[in-house]
């Protein structure tokens, strides 16, 4: 900031500056180079460094860590459970499990054994289309619908055998999976079985993270898809989309920068390169690495500093050469003509522009200023007989124009107006800020209405669009300059009509005074008993309905403001005889509702009927669900007791057929589908939980009196009959 301070903006200073920014655009340029140059070697080693890395990780996950289990799969698992006690998988395969338990039992422990042995693997399950049911090394599942891989189970017919798929088990956890068709090596015949075997990911992920050197680079596979298969780091969205599109580009190579992570490197290993079509992908950052490129980039930074040196004192002898004769000048100036201007702050440009234009600017000035201010007090009427207005053109009719500026000032709307063509003269007057008064000067030998005034307006409006808003009304046309203050007043009043039109409608003096002046007869009690009802639709048709009234009947805007003033009593005169003060605040409504415009108004009143019919129909239903869940109360308490429409209508003094229709709004269910559905999962509850009571017992604490009625109902639920249920009670979570 001391420098700054010094800093004096002159012809001299340019000069330096100049021949400096020269100087370092040169060196820019070269040093540029030069460091692109140092990038390009870092990246290249560390692509050549990453290219050996993944294939030595390819090598390693497909060679020895995965295929460590094909192996054991096809040397171990399946030649072992093939001849073991008399080849019994074959056995299984062809006749299914009812009267061989003791061989599934065999087949159970040697999937067991193989899971201990083989490090990462989490379960490995058989499938046997004879007989329907599933073998895996923890149970024996009868029903493959009661498996927790039965969604699994139903695709394994769909996915190709003898690879690996990655996968979600149905408790979150994610595996690798590997399916083989049995028996094994029947290729693409029918097969009877299916055996998979799943892997844990997370030590997949542990087993390929030790062949990552530094916590900064991050490993990952894709499947023959493009799909993640396997990722040492969380989850990054990011950086898979933008792997994913290097891998479809086709470069093996591709360096990446932004503002959080610095640069980076992505490579990958083509999938066919791969026996398995995987691609292999690394991303290492570039400021992990000291390498010879870095040295290089500091050399060449230091050199080009050096070179700046010198090129600042070079800039600075030739800048003075060429100042000398400039300077004589500049001090010739500064002692004839120096027009407020303090020497020790006043640089050359800024003297011999003083110097030539001040007088000049000063006058045109104080011209300008005083044609505007009595321009200005002649709309207003403020003051007649001034030296400017004798200079109005004459013989000619008068009609002026009331803009108001929405977006924008006058001074730029007068400056965009002097731009156009002009069909009809016109004079354009600042007001204020936002309040523009034009003058057209009419032929009085010639037709024109304000029709073409409004025609010229629009043209202009479009014109100015995107840099400038506004809209306007058109007063009366006058005879005479003393008469245009009226035309201004009536221009005034006509652009008040904007609350009907909006704040940019053109809107002609012309047109409003014939319009309606008396109010529509509008049935407002129709309004009131829709908001009782809480009949929100039909609030708001009636308000469209109402909206659309006050603007195809063209009335006067007293009489629209007095409509809405009707409109918004009866909407307060509802608040009261509902009691929802609470809602609104007695005070000020109509002035709250009112807004700019016609279509603001309405949407607020819209928004207040909305709140109204909305609490009203809210605490209706509120009344229903209270009486629903009063009964559903009841059923729960007496379930062992008859139980039917009848009976609740006894206790809730409602007629059943309304007390059918809440009960179906409510629970989203019919009333008999409720209490069936209540007695059969208490049933089960009972059947699980108390083996002392019978299942005769428990049918008619649920209110069955008939037992085989009880049976069809609880296996039309469950799908197995009681005494099943309360038979395989380990599983009956899977059945539910």
């Amino acid at each position: 900031m001391k420098f700054l301070s010094f800093y004096r903006d002159t012809f001299f200073n340019r000069l330096i500056l100049s021949h400096t920014a020269l100087a370092v655009v040169l060196l820019g340029l070269a040093g540029g180079y030069l460091y692109t140059q140092a990038n390009q070697m870092m990246v290249n080693e560390i692509a050549r460094d990453s290219q050996s890395r993944l294939v030595t990780a390819k090598d390693y996950v497909e060679r020895s860590l995965l295929q460590k289990y094909e192996d054991n799969l096809k040397n171990k698992v399946i030649p072992t459970i093939f001849t073991r006690n008399n080849s019994n998988l074959n056995y299984l395969l062809d006749n299914g499990w009812v009267g061989n338990l003791d061989l599934i039992l065999s087949l159970q422990q040697d999937l067991d054994i193989f899971r201990k042995t083989s490090e990462g693997a989490s379960n490995i399950t058989v499938y046997f289309h004879k007989g329907n049911y599933v073998v895996n090394s923890d149970l024996f599942i009868e029903n493959p619908e009661n498996s927790k891989d039965f969604g699994f189970i139903g695709q394994l017919s769909q996915i190709a055998p003898n690879r690996w798929m990655i996968r979600t088990l149905p408790d979150g956890k994610q595996v690798m999976t590997y399916v083989v068709k049995l028996p094994y090596g029947i290729g693409s015949s029918s097969p009877k079985g299916y055996l998979y075997v799943d892997v844990d990911l997370e030590y997949l992920k542990q087993a390929v993270a030790k062949i990552i050197t530094s916590s900064f680079e991050r490993f990952y596979i894709f499947d023959a898809n493009g799909n993640v298969l396997l990722q040492t780091a969380g989850e990054n969205p990011e950086e898979v989309g933008l792997l994913q599109q290097a891998i479809g580009s086709g470069k093996t190579v591709s360096k990446i920068s932004d503002s959080v992570r610095g640069t980076i490197v992505l490579s990958h290993l083509a999938g066919s390169k791969s026996e398995l079509g995987w691609t292999y992908a690394i991303v290492r950052p570039m400021n992990s690495f000291v390498l010879d490129s870095k040295r290089m980039k500091t050399k060449i930074f230091v050199a080009c500093c050096l070179v700046l040196v010198f090129g600042l004192a070079l800039s600075y002898l030739i800048s003075k050469r060429f100042y000398l004769p400039m300077k004589k000048l500049i001090q010739h100036v500064r002692n004839l003509y120096q027009p407020g201007l303090n020497p020790g702050h006043a640089n050359e440009y800024m003297i011999i522009g003083s110097a030539l234009n001040f007088m000049g600017q000063k006058i045109v000035s104080l011209e300008s200023q005083a044609k505007k201010n009595e321009m200005k007090n002649l709309v207003l009427g403020a003051s007649l007989g001034l030296v400017h207005v004798d200079g109005l053109q004459q013989e000619c009719r008068y009609q002026v124009v009331h803009a108001q500026l929405i977006e924008g000032d006058s001074e730029k709307l007068k400056m965009r107006y002097e731009q156009f063509d002009r069909t009809v003269p016109y004079e354009v007057v600042c007001l204020n800020s936002q309040e523009v008064a034009i003058i057209y000067f009419l032929d009085s030998r010639t037709e024109m209405d304000d029709e073409m005034v409004a025609a010229e307006l629009d043209k202009i409006k479009d014109e100015v669009r995107g840099d400038l808003r506004f809209g306007a009304g058109i007063g009366t046309s006058v005879v005479s300059p003393e008469k245009i203050p009226l035309s201004y007043r009536v221009a005034h009043q006509a652009y008040r009509y904007r609350f009907l039109y909006g704040p940019e409608a053109i809107i002609l003096h012309s047109k409003i005074s014939a319009f309606d002046p008396k109010p529509p007869l509008i049935p407002l009690a129709t309004f009131q008993n829709t908001l009782k009802a809480g009949d929100v639709e039909g609030a708001n048709l009636f308000i469209d309905e109402f909206a659309a009234i006050l603007m195809e009947r063209n009335m006067q805007l007293e009489s629209v403001e007095l409509a809405l003033l009707q409109l918004v009593s009866a909407l307060y005169e509802t608040i009261i005889e509902l009691g929802l003060q609470q809602i609104v605040p007695p005070s000020n409504l109509f002035d709250e509702l009112k807004k700019d415009t016609l279509a603001d108004t309405m949407a607020s009143i819209r928004r207040l009927s909305e709140r109204i019919g909305v609490h009203v129909r809210d605490s209706v239903k509120h009344k229903q669900a209270e009486v629903i869940f009063k009964l559903k109360a009841y059923i729960d308490e007496h379930l062992h007791e008859e139980l039917s429409l009848n009976v609740l209508s006894e206790v809730a003094s409602l007629a059943p057929a309304y007390i059918s229709t809440l009960f179906g709004e409510v629970m989203n269910e019919s009333f008999t589908e409720y209490v069936t559905r209540i007695r059969l999962e208490k049933a089960a509850c009972l059947l699980r939980e108390d083996d002392k009571l019978s299942v005769t017992e428990i049918a008619a604490l649920v209110g069955y009196r008939n037992l085989q009625y009880f049976h069809v109902k609880f296996k039309a639920r469950f799908g197995i009959t009681p005494v099943q249920y309360r038979q395989t009670k380990p599983t009956a979570n899977a059945i539910n």
